[in-house]
């Protein structure tokens, strides 16, 4: 395995050696320059994971050195601003310019260790979920190329038993083979697509034991549970003699099984209650009202009963006369903030549940915070054509 590149640029030879011997140590190669002339060819030939910069240089300093290189989040690169003179107006344009951290001299070695640490640690797990999800996405155009494929050889398959009465049992042998292997083929293809989610749900934990902030292990244990509550579903589909249409009931005895084991809570000190009505929904309508469970549920165990000793956590699904579903997840913990604006909230959660309710399943969200938290959401089952089009009948 190649070591990791930092690239030093500072005028000062002493920091320079200094750095270098600190984390030389730590097995990553070094590069070094004087000015942000000499950085942006070293930049170019070296391809670093990291840059730690000095903003006061000779030639050309750290600020024009920042826009020469033009940052962007989709950039290999982190940067570590490093200054002994810089202002508060310094680091706020250094973080427009796309740094991932800003340390004032004289500093600590150890400090600076533990920002480099972190800054390549979360850079990796940037680049390794941008290609986790672009080959979900290229394996999601497979299989809308392969079920317009396989939608093509039905209707084919049917103009020609409409021509040939006399070889009418064989083209409905070959009729019956065709569904089967398209059933084996979704079956597969929902199998795989849950593999691929689990191998991103554990790259994601592996990654985890490098992080030692709280709030950022929280955010990669909310995203495994957003890819377990996708991989379940997919789990379910595979296991399923109906591929098309899911026992959400079970699915989401499971799902709320695995939000607890994943919480380590303990049933008998916050009660779950559940109340779920058999029924069965397609995918296009699970995944969104999956997600939105999971977090709605995640935020109740995480944050309603902090400073209670235990409660109860209330699930309920219904369908209604005119054939919409209801759903009402509730608990009786401390409830939310006042003035609290969905749209806008500080958490990616809440701001998450709103938009998979209003643009996703385009149905309507009430909530209150009467002891405790009660979210009430009432939507129609999206049903898709063939041409990929949304009909909410």
């Amino acid at each position: 395995m190649k070591n990791d590149k930092i690239l030093i640029l500072d005028d000062e030879q002493i920091v320079i050696d200094a750095i270098t011997k600190h984390l030389s140590r730590y097995n990553y190669d070094i590069y070094s320059g004087k000015n942000g002339k000499e950085g942006l060819t070293l930049y170019n030939d070296v391809n670093p994971i990291l840059i730690i910069l000095d903003l006061r240089m000779p030639v050309m300093d750290g600020v024009e050195f920042l826009r020469k290189i033009n940052l962007s989040p989709a950039d290999p690169c982190s940067v570590v601003v490093l200054t002994g003179h810089g202002s508060d107006e310094d680091m706020e344009r250094c973080f427009e310019l796309g740094i991932s951290a800003f340390l004032r001299k004289p500093f600590n070695l150890y400090e600076l260790l533990g920002i480099v640490t972190h800054s390549i640690a979360l850079k990796k797990v940037e680049l390794d979920l941008k290609a986790e999800l672009i080959q979900r996405e290229m394996m999601e155009t497979e299989l809308r190329l392969y079920r317009g494929h396989l939608e093509e050889l039905v209707k084919t398959r049917t103009a020609e038993l409409q021509k040939e009465i006399v070889d009418r049992t064989n083209a409905e042998k070959l009729a019956t083979r065709s569904l089967k292997d398209k059933e084996v083929l979704l079956r597969e293809i929902h199998h795989r697509v849950k593999n691929n989610l689990q191998i991103v749900s554990s790259l994601l934990d592996l990654q985890s034991k490098y992080i030692k902030d709280p709030e950022t292990l929280d955010m990669f244990k909310d995203s495994q549970n957003r890819l377990q509550t996708m991989a379940l579903l997919h789990e379910k589909l595979y296991q399923s003699d109906n591929m098309a249409e899911i026992d959400f009931a079970k699915y989401l005895n499971n799902l709320l099984d695995h939000l607890y084991r994943s919480y380590c809570i303990d049933t008998s000190s916050i009660l779950m209650n559940t109340d779920i009505e058999d029924a069965t929904i397609g995918l296009d309508t699970a995944v969104p009202c999956g997600l939105i469970i999971n977090e709605l549920v995640s935020n109740s165990l995480k944050h309603a009963f902090k400073n209670a000793e235990g409660g109860s956590l209330s699930v309920s699904l219904h369908k209604l006369d005119d054939g919409r579903f209801k759903l009402t997840v509730s608990d009786t913990g401390v409830g939310l903030p006042d003035g609290i604006d969905l749209k806008n909230a500080k958490t990616l959660g809440l701001r998450l549940v709103n938009a998979l309710v209003v643009e996703q399943l385009e149905g309507t969200l009430e909530f209150n915070s009467n002891n405790g938290a009660s979210f009430w959401i009432v939507f129609k089952e999206l049903k898709y054509s063939s041409r990929g089009t949304k009909d909410g009948g």
